[in-house]
């Protein structure tokens, strides 16, 4: 049996679903890529001393992560030397948080979210209204009667928008309180970085393309991939003869037996309603509908050489409430949400600020000199009395402008309690009257625990190309 697959995007799910049906030889198959590269939200470009990644950048953890299983052996790995769990708070004034007073409210955050876990598994509401309550009852107790609560609460507004970050909601008020606990960390190290090479060697890895690229084993995944190739309509017959065709913007069209569709949660819920013919089941529209997507930017900044002390790692800034209204009334107001820059390992002369949510999005409809001018205006504020020298070069991220991904990775929202639906619904294979699946889903979005990451990614697409095996397998025994 030589069935046509087709596997919409070469990103970390596309490719490793197209490495394992190559390995296991299924052959007939095509890749389309609606970007001119692979990679996807992986995304590493020289830059600097070495690479930078605009995308994926940690591997987050070890035990069952599959990008550390991929890896371990072959020395790619580096811990962080900075944890971003270790801030240096710094207030719009200049002045520092003394270390005690941050470490002893970041220790009250934390306390919340390992400590509460079962209450807030039956929680019914947002995980921002969680933390808040909490934190209130934390500041009232006599351990916390040192903290004044201006200072506090600065404290816990720099809190959220490094949370929003993490799970890249626009806020911690629409993320889903007990959907929060849906996601599992894997344990270990939660901050690996990949040195001097980037996240792209992952991908090499799934293509058996390191430590050697001319290994005989090697799969060129670019051999299978069509570039520049933006689907435009996905056609399922939902009869025992099912054909899929494919049509692209540029009137290409592409039949198969089988369609991997990997396109982002951002870019389904845009198109849907346009891309799929016979429309979605209802479960599969409610769950697009009901999983949610948000955007996380970096703003890289490479100087000369390091203007900070030896042993620096960055600051996470806080708002005076004077000085946050002025920035409100300011023409580039989103620079409120960059909540910090740090120092990039393997990278000497470059640090690396965060944004998300809609002023990210905000950010991105900037012109990048106006972004760069916002940087170095936030870095001279908020550290006042040092000689910070212009940039050499500056680079940032665009993931929601980005047609082809239209955000950065997805979370559990109130919107998916609300609608009560899950990735499993997401992941739901479209299949003909006789229960093949002709059309499947895979992608970070797609993974019941791992969402928002690589190691979900990957999973997802294996788990997809084995769904094809297995059919084939069994029928060949019958």
């Amino acid at each position: 049996m030589n069935p046509r697959i087709i596997v919409i995007g070469a990103g970390a799910a596309g490719i490793a679903a197209a490495t394992r049906l190559i390995e296991k030889g299924y052959k007939n198959l095509t890749i389309l890529e609606a970007e001119d590269r692979i990679g996807g939200r992986i995304h590493t470009i020289p830059f600097a001393s070495n690479v930078v990644d605009l995308g994926a950048q940690w591997c987050h953890g070890e035990v069952n992560n599959v990008c550390y299983e991929l890896g371990s052996k072959l020395n790619v790995f580096g811990s962080n030397k900075f944890k971003y769990e270790d801030f240096e708070l710094v207030m719009s004034n200049g002045e520092k948080v003394p270390q005690e007073k941050s470490q002893k409210l970041m220790s009250a955050i934390w306390s919340i979210l390992a400590s509460h876990r079962n209450e807030l598994s039956r929680y019914r509401g947002s995980l921002g209204s969680f933390i808040l309550e909490k934190f209130r009852t934390i500041l009232s107790t006599p351990e916390y009667a040192d903290v004044d609560h201006e200072t506090a609460f600065q404290f816990l507004e720099f809190f959220h928008k490094f949370e929003n970050s993490i799970e890249a909601s626009d806020s911690w008020f629409d993320t889903s309180g007990p959907g929060y606990l849906h996601y599992w960390e894997c344990d270990g190290d939660h901050l690996l970085n990949w040195k001097d090479r980037g996240y792209k060697t992952v991908l090499d890895l799934l293509m058996k393309r390191f430590p050697s690229p001319n290994t005989a084993n090697a799969i060129n995944i670019e051999d299978f991939t069509h570039f520049n190739k933006t689907v435009e309509n996905i056609c399922w017959n939902s009869g025992p003869d099912s054909i899929a065709s494919v049509r692209c913007a540029d009137n290409s069209v592409y039949d198969a037996d089988h369609v991997i569709c990997t396109m982002s949660l951002g870019v389904l819920k845009e198109r849907y309603q346009s891309l799929f013919l016979p429309e979605l089941p209802a479960i599969k529209k409610n769950a697009i509908k009901g999983l949610s997507i948000g955007t996380v930017d970096k703003l890289y900044l490479e100087f000369d050489k390091p203007f900070w002390a030896a042993g620096w790692h960055g600051l996470s800034l806080l708002w005076d409430q004077n000085d946050l209204e002025e920035i409100r009334a300011s023409p580039n107001s989103w620079m409120e949400d960059v909540f910090g820059f740090y120092v990039v390992d393997f990278q000497p002369n470059i640090l690396c600020g965060w944004i998300s949510g809609a002023n990210a999005r905000r950010m991105e409809r900037t012109s990048d000199d106006e972004v760069r001018k916002a940087c170095m205006f936030l870095l001279r504020k908020f550290m006042k009395g040092v000689d910070i020298p212009e940039p050499v070069a500056f680079k940032r991220t665009q993931w929601y402008s980005n047609p082809n991904f239209r955000g950065s990775y997805s979370f559990r929202s109130t919107t998916t309690d609300l609608l009560n639906t899950s990735a499993e619904h997401l992941a739901l294979p479209l299949s003909n009257a006789i229960g093949i699946p002709v059309v499947q889903f895979a992608g970070e979005a797609t993974h019941d625990h791992y969402y928002s990451t690589v190691h979900g990614a990957i999973e997802s697409g294996w788990r997809e190309a084995d769904r094809i095996v297995g059919l084939y397998q069994r029928k060949a025994h019958l």
